[in-house]
């Protein structure tokens, strides 16, 4: 049997739905939330999720489409991720051990002419010594080192003609091109400036001669003083020391520079002495008290395994490293 009358049923519906709200509002509110997630056992609700269901329903399209990229971007600090993730540092390291690889490998070459050059003298003049042990007191060892691969360990041994001519010629390339753009700056800024070109004529200028010796006795002066080396002995791996391997002080590098030119004027012969020296010292060396010895620091100077096969022969057991 139907009601005749809606209105009343309306109403009716409208007071249970407001008595339900109120009722579940007081219950709900009454819940403590920390008690309810405390009865709930996490794991076994996830166990019951169907993952692949819930992929399914997932529209990737369009969830990408509202992504604001751009944005994202913004925010994001792409500095900072490259940097943690170590590609700087992989990059950087791989170059230096490159270059290091190439420069070595130069220098090795350099070195084993040195050591051959430096035999066929010993053997015209009929001079017999210790191959591998021809250092400075303060830098020599009482035997050989070798690595494991065979590798004989000759840093701080002296340096013979090849490597040392080898820095010179480094040293002059470097004085020239760097006198060279100085003058190219210096005649720019004078165009520039005063509308007038500097013209270099040793016949009517000489003091340009004044300064170019000047620049190169401050260029082996500091350069000796200052790292025990010029900037050519560092490309090659030679070190200037004192006769007994200490460094080689002011003094030391102040006579030597000043005798450079001298060794140079006799004909070269200051230079060649070098190359029958039992030590390998040339002229200004005797003189300043100073000895060339092989650097390649932080790397060992190490000879490669046949030559150093070669120079052991007979000098007794070498200690492996």
């Amino acid at each position: 049997m139907t009601d005749p009358d809606p209105s009343r049923n309306a109403d009716l519906a409208g007071i249970l739905g407001r008595f339900g709200g109120a009722v579940t509002g007081r219950v709900v509110g009454a819940i403590d939330p920390d008690i309810v997630l405390d009865q709930v056992d996490v794991n076994a609700l996830l166990d019951r999720v169907d993952v692949d269901r819930l992929l399914e329903r997932v529209d990737v399209d369009r969830l990408l489409d509202r992504v604001d990229i751009d944005r994202l971007l913004e925010r994001a600090d792409v500095d900072a991720l490259v940097r943690r993730s170590g590609v700087p540092d992989i990059v950087a390291e791989s170059t230096g051990r490159f270059a290091g690889t190439a420069l070595d490998t130069a220098r090795r070459q350099l070195l084993v002419i040195d050591v051959l050059v430096a035999r066929v003298v010993d053997s015209l003049l009929r001079r017999r010594r210790s191959a591998w042990g021809q250092s400075p007191s303060r830098l020599g060892t009482t035997e050989p080192v070798v690595s494991r691969d065979g590798r004989l360990d000759v840093t701080g041994r002296y340096a013979g003609p090849v490597t040392r001519l080898a820095a010179a010629a480094a040293d002059v390339w470097l004085l020239a091109t760097s006198g060279t753009l100085a003058l190219a700056g210096l005649d720019f800024l004078s165009r520039t400036l005063f509308d007038t070109a500097i013209t270099v004529d040793l016949s009517t200028q000489p003091w340009w001669l004044a300064l170019a010796a000047l620049a190169g006795f401050a260029y082996v002066f500091l350069s000796l003083e200052v790292a025990g080396r010029t900037p050519g002995m560092t490309l090659v791996g030679l070190r200037v020391v004192r006769r007994d391997g200490a460094p080689l002080g002011a003094w030391g590098s102040l006579v030597r520079t000043v005798m450079l030119p001298v060794s140079a004027l006799l004909l070269g012969l200051g230079y060649l002495l070098a190359v029958v020296h039992p030590d390998r010292r040339a002229l200004h060396d005797l003189v300043a008290g100073s000895s060339v010895v092989h650097d390649w620091t932080p790397r060992r100077v190490e000879l490669p395994p046949a030559v150093s096969a070669s120079m052991l022969d007979g000098s007794g057991p070498a200690t492996a490293r």
